[in-house]
């Protein structure tokens, strides 16, 4: 379980959630498409989901 930080204004404004290094490492972090949060790809192929509210 992730411990709750404080974000940079700047990532939350901008929605560049990928900036805050969600993914595991050896994943890939990918914006959605309405930037609504993100997706992180594992090496095998898995897609984690993952929306702010």
């Amino acid at each position: 379980m992730h411990q709750h930080r404080e974000w940079p204004a700047r990532i939350i404004k901008t929605k560049q959630w990928c900036d805050m290094l969600p993914c595991l490492e050896g994943e890939g972090c990918d914006l959605l498409i309405n930037r609504s949060g993100w997706t992180c790809t594992q090496p095998g192929g898995r897609i984690k989901t993952t929306t702010v509210s």
